[in-house]
């Protein structure tokens, strides 16, 4: 093949990328359902459970906390997962995963300021995993947690656990700089834009949990 025709071939190739969205993006996985985060400022959603259990796996840690802001408010389809829409749904997909120790009181401090703002949507929403929440929406803030287990133990104050976070949120974005001020942070070698996709492909399909991380007792039916 001549050089120009060579040329040729690899500009149609380029241009069919561009006029098809990028349908040759990298497939990484699929997922059996939409992976929303359009509420990801107020309630638990399926790609927030999805982006904090991504680094809780990054960090091999005990649990993970995942502030709104680091996602877009968006659905990603059901069906094949590209790096590109993986990544794109987060705001800040370098940003690094990091690892702190902290005890249990402060992991119930920081679940506080997380629905402190409840009603209304935040920021500092935390999506989590490796625990469950059992909440009160109604209730002062500040007294709004009711019961908090990491796996299948009740959350002991006094206890160290090792909370994968994004670095931002370590260094105590969002209000949270009273509750981790001191801590030191573990940095991990992945961003959560490559520790999501690394996820993601080990999982290969990715179906939302069926039991809920974070329940408001305040609302009907839960």
């Amino acid at each position: 093949m001549s050089v120009n025709r060579a040329h040729g071939v690899w500009m149609a190739f380029c241009a069919l990328v561009l006029l098809t969205g990028g349908a040759c993006a990298e497939v990484v996985g699929k997922s059996a359902e939409p992976l929303s985060s359009q509420k990801v400022r107020e309630a638990e959603c399926s790609l927030g459970d999805l982006v904090a259990d991504a680094a809780r796996a990054a960090g091999k840690a005990d649990l993970a906390l995942v502030q709104a802001s680091q996602l877009r408010q968006t659905t990603i389809p059901a069906g094949d997962l590209t790096r590109d829409a993986l990544t794109g749904a987060l705001l800040y997909p370098d940003e690094r995963v990091v690892v702190v120790t902290i005890s249990g009181a402060q992991v119930r401090a920081a679940l506080e300021r997380g629905i402190s703002m409840l009603p209304k949507p935040s920021t500092a929403f935390l999506q989590v995993s490796g625990m469950t929440v059992t909440f009160r929406s109604t209730a002062k803030p500040g007294e709004r947690i009711d019961a908090v287990k990491v796996g299948r133990t009740a959350l002991s104050p006094d206890k160290e656990y090792r909370a994968a976070m994004p670095a931002s949120l370590a260094k105590g974005a969002l209000g949270y700089f009273r509750i981790f001020k001191g801590v030191q942070a573990e940095a991990t070698d992945s961003a959560l834009g490559d520790a999501l996709c690394e996820y993601v492909s080990a999982k290969q399909v990715i179906s939302p949990p069926k039991d809920k991380r974070l329940r408001d007792l305040s609302s009907p039916g839960k």
